[in-house]
C-alpha cells in the first residue's frame, strides 16, 4: 500500500517538482523525487491515506475491467495498455507478465497478417476491405510500420468518407429513434460492429456501447424486478433477450440459473403435492425427493415425504386387508387386485407376495382344468 502512496503522490506532484534542468544525473533526479514524495507522505493522516488508497483501488479496478472487455473484444492494444496500468498502480505484477506478454505476441502477428491484407487490397484498389485491415492492424498495434499513413490516406479520401459519414449517420439515427425494444437494440449493436470494423475508435460508435450499456442496465433492473416479484416466466424471458444481446452478462446468467433451480423445484413440488392428493404414494416420494436434491433443507417436500410415507403404509395395509377377505371368499380375481395394489406401492410386502403367489398358482391350476 506504501508504494501506491508514493505512486499516486508521484502523479499528483509531479508537475510541481522542478528538478530537471537544476540536476544533470538521472540518479539523482530520482533520489530527491521520492524524498520530496516521501516529505509529503509523512504530511498525510490516516484519512487521506484512505481516500487515496480507495482512489487509487477503483481506478485499478476499472483499468482491470478495461483490460478484459477489449481483450474479450479482440482489442489487444487497449487490452494491454490497460493490463500495464494495472501492473503499474499496483507496483506488481497483479496481471501475470506472461499473459501480457503472449498478448504482445499475439497482437505482432496479427499486425502482420492484417498488414499484408491491406497492402494486397491496395494494390488492387480495394479501398474499404483495405481500411478494414489497416484498422485491424491498429486494433491490434497501431504503430506497425506505415499503419497510420496508410489508414488516414485512404480514410480521407472522398468516397470512403462519404461511406463511413452514412455509417456513422445511420448509427447515430438508429440511436436517436431507439423505440428501446430487443430489436431496436440488435439493430443499433449490428451497425455500430458494422462501423467499428472500418473505425473501432469513432465517436458514434463509442456513444453506441455507452448507449447500450446503460439500456442493459435498465433492461436488467426491470428483469431483477419480476424475478424479486416472483414472475419467473417473464424474468427469465427478459434475461434470455439480454443474453442474446450481451451474451458474456454475468447478472442475467446467474438469474436464469437461479430461475431454473426455482422452477424445477417449485415444479416438482407441485407434481409432488398433486400426486399425494391423487393417491399416488410413489409418485409422491419420487418428486418430493427431487426437491430434496435441489434443496436437501426443504420443510414442504419433507413433510410430504413424512405424510407419503405414512399413507402408503396405511394402504398397503388396507390392500392386504381387503385382499384377505376377497380370499377368503373365494373371489380370486379381486383378491389379486388388492395385493397388486399394495405390492405396486411396497413390492417389499411380504404378505402380499406370499398371497399373490398362492393365487397365481390356483388361478394356474382353475385355467387348466377348464
Amino acid at each position: 500500500m506504501y508504494y501506491i502512496f508514493l505512486l499516486m503522490l508521484t502523479l499528483l506532484l509531479n508537475s510541481c517538482i522542478q528538478l530537471q534542468e537544476i540536476i544533470s544525473s538521472p540518479q539523482e533526479r530520482k533520489k530527491i523525487h521520492i524524498k520530496k514524495v516521501k516529505q509529503e507522505v509523512q504530511k498525510l493522516d490516516s484519512h487521506d491515506k484512505r481516500v487515496i488508497y480507495r482512489s487509487i483501488k477503483q481506478e485499478i479496478e476499472l483499468e482491470r475491467d478495461r483490460g478484459d472487455k477489449a481483450y474479450k473484444n479482440g482489442y489487444l492494444h487497449d487490452g494491454i495498455n490497460s493490463y500495464e496500468l494495472v501492473n503499474f498502480y499496483e507496483g506488481y505484477d497483479a496481471i501475470p507478465s506472461q499473459r501480457i506478454s503472449i498478448m504482445k505476441k499475439q497482437a505482432q502477428k496479427r499486425a502482420e497478417i492484417h498488414y499484408k491484407n491491406a497492402i494486397s487490397y491496395i494494390s488492387h484498389g480495394k479501398k474499404k476491405k483495405a481500411l478494414m485491415e489497416l484498422n485491424s492492424v491498429i486494433i491490434n498495434k497501431p504503430q506497425y510500420k506505415e499503419t497510420q499513413k496508410l489508414y488516414q490516406q485512404i480514410k480521407t479520401q472522398r468516397d470512403i468518407t462519404i461511406y463511413l459519414h452514412k455509417l456513422e449517420n445511420d448509427l447515430d439515427s438508429k440511436i436517436l429513434n431507439s423505440s428501446q425494444d430487443y430489436h431496436s437494440l440488435q439493430s443499433i449493436q449490428k451497425a455500430s460492429r458494422t462501423l467499428a470494423k472500418y473505425d473501432y475508435k469513432n465517436r458514434s460508435v463509442h456513444n453506441a456501447t455507452m448507449f447500450l450499456e446503460k439500456k442493459r442496465e435498465l433492461l436488467l433492473n426491470d428483469a431483477i424486478d419480476n424475478y424479486k416479484k416472483g414472475s419467473l416466466s417473464q424474468a427469465k424471458k427478459q434475461f434470455t433477450k439480454i443474453l442474446a444481446l450481451f451474451e458474456d452478462d454475468a447478472t442475467a446468467k446467474k438469474y436464469i440459473q437461479k430461475i431454473n433451480f426455482k422452477q424445477s423445484k417449485e415444479q416438482n413440488l407441485h407434481l409432488a403435492t398433486q400426486a399425494l392428493l391423487e393417491h399416488q404414494y410413489l409418485d409422491a416420494l419420487k418428486y418430493a425427493n427431487k426437491v430434496l436434491q435441489l434443496e436437501r433443507d426443504n420443510t414442504k417436500a419433507k413433510k410430504i415425504i413424512q405424510d407419503a410415507t405414512l399413507k402408503a403404509k396405511q394402504a398397503v395395509k388396507e390392500y392386504v386387508n381387503e385382499g384377505k377377505k376377497y380370499y377368503n371368499n373365494k373371489n380370486l380375481d379381486k383378491a389379486k387386485e388388492c395385493f397388486e395394489a399394495a405390492l405396486k406401492i411396497d413390492k417389499t410386502n411380504n404378505t402380499a407376495l406370499i398371497y399373490h403367489k398362492k393365487i397365481q398358482r390356483q388361478l394356474q391350476t382353475i385355467q387348466s382344468l377348464q
